[in-house]
């Protein structure tokens, strides 16, 4: 498949924004274009049988050329645009998936990917700051021995950090990437009620989320000392937590 895409640029898109001594004055430009993007997309399917249960290993790779781009800039939580068609660049990745059942009524995948995405800018490729360039995701279901009354799942997830740099010196020195992303959740559910009448299947659950409480890095909080060098001090995503939830089926 292939296709153009045009994005019309939004507000905070049109503002031109100019930093100098870390003071930012913005103006409207009211000249700037669409952003754009050239799309190709090839996937194929294929079903076969292991272990008596059915399974489906999908492949999907994708290339998108990308123009007239108005590049930004993340700083901690905060997303500046430069305001004007700078950069032209391309995201391109490969997507394998393997779907199966390993037990009947329950839906488990393992998946891989990778990716990138980056934008020329002044004659110098640098990746944007959406740039994870791997992924391997699991997602595991299956019911205790004997019964089909308990169940568990396993959630398993590894991916590349992202890349970042120093605040007021703008994606050409986005030279650092953050640590790679890490999180396990372990749940167990249990069938209180099983094709009861007017409803199907309740399901009373409880999950444990980031069970090793990893601490994943989310963003940078920079500080600067008396001799005017840069410290980046992390601010990281939530820990291990505990959920309860009810999933009716009707």
């Amino acid at each position: 498949a292939t296709g153009l895409y045009y994005q019309a640029p939004f507000f905070k898109e049109m503002r031109d924004t100019v930093t100098s001594n870390g003071i930012t004055t913005a103006r409207l430009n009211e000249n700037i274009k669409s952003q754009r993007s050239l799309q190709f997309i090839g996937a194929m399917d294929y079903r076969f049988k292991m272990l008596d249960r059915p399974f489906k290993f999908s492949a999907e790779a994708y290339y998108k050329a990308l123009s007239n781009l108005i590049p930004y800039n993340v700083q901690n939580m905060k997303v500046t645009y430069y305001g004007k068609n700078l950069c032209s660049g391309y995201a391109a990745g490969l997507d394998l998936k393997l779907y199966g059942e390993f037990v009947p009524g329950t839906d488990s995948w393992l998946t891989f990917s990778l990716m990138s995405t980056r934008q020329k800018m002044e004659d110098q490729w640098i990746p944007m700051p959406t740039d994870q360039r791997w992924a391997v995701n699991l997602h595991f279901t299956d019911y205790f021995p004997g019964t089909d009354r308990w169940k568990m799942t396993l959630r398993l997830a590894f991916a590349d950090g992202l890349p970042f740099g120093a605040p007021h010196r703008g994606l050409e020195a986005q030279q650092f990437r953050a640590p790679a992303y890490k999180r396990a959740d372990i749940g167990m559910s249990y069938r209180a009620v099983k094709n009861g009448k007017g409803i199907k299947n309740i399901w009373l659950g409880i999950d444990c989320l980031n069970l090793f409480g990893i601490s994943n890095v989310n963003s940078y909080y920079w500080v600067t000392d008396v001799t005017n060098k840069q410290w980046a001090v992390p601010n990281y995503l939530t820990g291990r937590q505990i959920n309860g939830k009810i999933t009716v089926e009707l």
